[in-house]
Order: structure tokens, then sequence, then C-alpha cells
């Protein structure tokens, strides 16, 4: 929650600055907000599930002191952006191509960087690869936050710390996603999208996260693509909860990769 209420504090001090967006993707309508401080970058901040694009604002400073406008959004049946169900980052990432598609078209911008916590940094991996798929170069740095290498290893883990047994729930839990939601959670992976991953790339976790664990983190950061990938290991903090207790290193560390982490 104070994570939260500081994300809404930043957006109020900026909020002259911001541009209501919306998109439609098939019949969902989705909605985001471009805060537009006349740079030429972009940093499109994607949050976890169950937040909506408020929380996303605790991550952006950093990102507006190092010269980038700030993209945030409210993902399918999240916020007020429309949809029934989410996708783990599969269908999401569809959704933010159009996203970036749009901030290139309306405002000129061809430089992004996605910064992407938890699920939604699954998700900026999958849409880094459709994009790189279709030929697109504005994506240019990925920072993610704890991102996990399968789903199956983190619904395990979660499983585990709330002393829940995986069989069935977990794969009840799989087999619903692809009877409501059309997702396949055992083959879309973050591990598949990885090894398409070319460009500079920071990977941040905690030593203390009991979801993203550090040897599956390893593994998972081992099979990058990139020639230009960094990694990080904060001593302290929860899943997804490293910079709530680190702040002035967390965002250190993104400065110095914007600065330094390019071609």
């Amino acid at each position: 929650m104070r994570m939260f209420a500081e994300g809404i504090k930043w957006r109020e001090t900026h909020k002259d600055k911001i541009d209501e967006l919306h998109i439609k993707n098939g019949k969902l309508n989705l909605y985001g907000e471009y805060m537009n401080f006349g740079f030429d970058k972009c940093a499109v901040i994607l949050q976890g599930r169950t937040e909506s694009l408020l929380y996303s604002y605790y991550f952006a400073d950093v990102y507006a002191k190092n010269g980038y406008n700030i993209l945030v959004i409210d993902v399918r049946a999240h916020g007020l952006s429309d949809g029934k169900y989410v996708t783990a980052g599969i269908k999401e990432s569809d959704d933010l191509v159009l996203w970036i598609k749009l901030i290139n078209e309306k405002y000129g911008i061809d430089n992004f960087a996605m910064h992407g916590i938890c699920i939604g940094a699954a998700t900026a991996l999958m849409a880094y690869s459709k994009l790189k798929n279709e030929g697109s170069n504005l994506v240019k740095r990925i920072i993610t936050d704890g991102v996990f290498i399968n789903y199956y290893e983190i619904f395990k883990n979660n499983m585990k710390v709330y002393n829940k047994k995986p069989f069935p729930m977990l794969y009840t839990v799989f087999f619903t996603a692809f009877l409501f939601g059309r997702a396949r959670l055992f083959s879309e992976t973050p591990l598949k999208y990885i090894k398409d991953v070319d460009i500079p790339i920071l990977m941040i976790w905690s030593e203390k996260d009991a979801f993203s664990v550090k040897e599956k983190s390893q593994e998972l950061f081992d099979a990058c693509a990139s020639e230009y990938k960094e990694i990080k290991f904060f001593p302290e903090g929860r899943h997804s909860h490293v910079r709530a207790v680190q702040e002035d290193d967390y965002d250190a560390a993104i400065g110095e990769f914007l600065v330094t982490g390019s071609r």
C-alpha cells in the first residue's frame, strides 16, 4: 500500500503532463496514461498482477530524471480496461505492442525502454520478441524486476510459501487458463522469449525472493541472447518489492544502466 500511495503522490506532482489514452484490441477497450515531459524517449512501466496503472508510477522517477517520458497502462481485466481473464502476459503482450506503436505514431517516439515487474516483465519479454519478429527496433532497453523462468515454477513456489499442495490445484489453474483465456501457460514462458532478447537488458531480483528463486533466475539470465546483459541480486526485498527496501540503490542501478547499457 505504501508503494501504491507513493506512486499516486508522484503522479499528482506531474499531473499537468498527463495525456489520457485509449486503444482497442479486438473487442477490448484498454486505457493508459502518457506523461509527456517533452523528451524523445519513453519508458513503459508494466506492473504485476492485480495492480492498476497508478502503482506503476512508483517506479517512474528514475526514468523521468534520465530523460524519459512515461507510459503506464491498465492491462486487460485491470483498472479501467475491459476484460474478464488475464493470461499472465501472453495476450497482454499483444496489447503492449499496440501501445508502443500508438506512442510512436502519435508522439514520434522511436526509443523505448520497458520496465516490467513480475508478470509485467514477462509481458515485456514477449512483446519485444513480437516486435522484433515484425522488424521493429523501437524498443532499445529492457529492465526486469522479479521475472520468473516459467509459470509452473512461480505458481509452485507460491503454493509452497502458503503451504498448499501443487496437485491438483496447479494443473487446474493451467487448464482453466487455457479453457477460458486460451493461454498456453506451459509453453509460453519467459524462458522461451528471453532467447530472442538481443538488446541491452538489466535483470533485477532479490536474494530473498521466494517465488523467483535465485537458482532459476540465474538460469533465465544465462539463457538470454543479449551480449549487453546485466544481472543484479539485491540483498533485501520480497518478490516485486525490491525497490521498497533499497530505493536509492535500486534507482542507481537503473540510472547507470540507462547511461552505460547501450550498444
